[in-house]
């Protein structure tokens, strides 16, 4: 049963770094920036591919605690979503941008794990949520052009702000056994914290329709109750459909490092993502 028990969290916890880690890419280079001193909006939906590999523990019965390991391709992963939100406003004024990530999941695994031991027999329900809000700040640092007519332009934005994560790890253990009785145990806890972020993205603009863009930023460091680290670093492609619209693809690559509590109460997960992913921005 404990092996059931290690399989079942190690799960739940690459499906929540999965959510911790949906932060639009999409970038912009100089078609896309606003200098009429008016103000410009970029929404942003997305959606990104990874495979992923985990380690985590959360809270066992008698103060212990439950820890596992997992591998999850794209595949995998997906067959636990039950629902998602997720998207990604940008307001610029001239140099400087205000930013906002937003997402809510809610994920289970009711009746999904069950089993027997002689004459004990089992089953596990897993309760999963997560909604995250990301506040940040940008300034255009750096913008040169160069190239054939100044067709080209090398674009810096630095940015940084404040992450507010809530997250729900839960499993509901039922056992049952033989002329005995049943009882029910809830191992897990749930989490909230804040933490500050920073980062930069870099964007080339090929020519009026084609530009190149790397992204990475880094938060947490341990902060009070925040994750020791997470981190990400993203390249891609940006493709122009029109003058509203352009189309964003790449490849991206993030990790989390975050544990708190003890006992019962304990929560951590040690994660790496990696995978495709593709978006539309919509400039208003």
């Amino acid at each position: 049963m404990r092996k059931n028990l290690k399989a079942v969290y190690s799960n739940l916890s690459a499906i929540t770094f999965l959510l911790t880690v949906f932060i639009a890419l999409p970038v912009h280079g100089k078609d896309a920036t606003n200098s009429s001193g008016d103000w410009e909006i970029r929404l942003m939906p997305y959606f990104w591919m990874p495979s992923m590999d985990a380690e985590g523990t959360i809270g066992g019965p008698l103060g212990g605690s439950l820890s596992g390991n997992i591998d999850l391709s794209f595949g995998d992963v997906m067959d636990y979503f039950e629902f998602g939100a997720m998207g990604r406003m940008e307001a610029w004024k001239g140099p400087w941008g205000l930013t906002f990530d937003g997402l809510f999941m809610n994920l289970g695994t009711d009746g999904s794990f069950q089993g027997s031991r002689g004459v004990t027999n089992f089953s596990l329900d897993a309760d999963v949520r997560l909604g995250m809000a990301d506040f940040g700040l940008a300034y255009r640092l750096f913008e040169q052009q160069f190239g054939k007519d100044n067709e080209q332009c090398l674009t810096f934005e630095p940015y940084g702000g404040l992450r507010y994560a809530y997250l729900r790890q839960k499993i509901d253990l039922n056992v049952d056994i033989t002329d005995v009785g049943s009882r029910g145990v809830t191992l897990g806890t749930s989490e909230d914290w804040v933490e500050p972020f920073v980062g930069g993205r870099l964007i080339w603009d090929l020519n009026k329709k084609i530009a190149l863009n790397v992204r990475g930023d880094a938060g947490g460091f341990g902060i009070g109750s925040a994750s020791n680290l997470t981190w990400q670093i993203a390249g891609g492609v940006d493709y122009k459909l029109s003058k509203n619209m352009t189309f964003n693809a790449g490849y991206r690559y993030v990790e989390l490092d975050y544990s708190h509590g003890s006992g019962s109460d304990e929560l951590g997960l040690d994660l790496r993502a990696k995978g495709p992913f593709v978006g539309l921005t919509i400039t208003f």
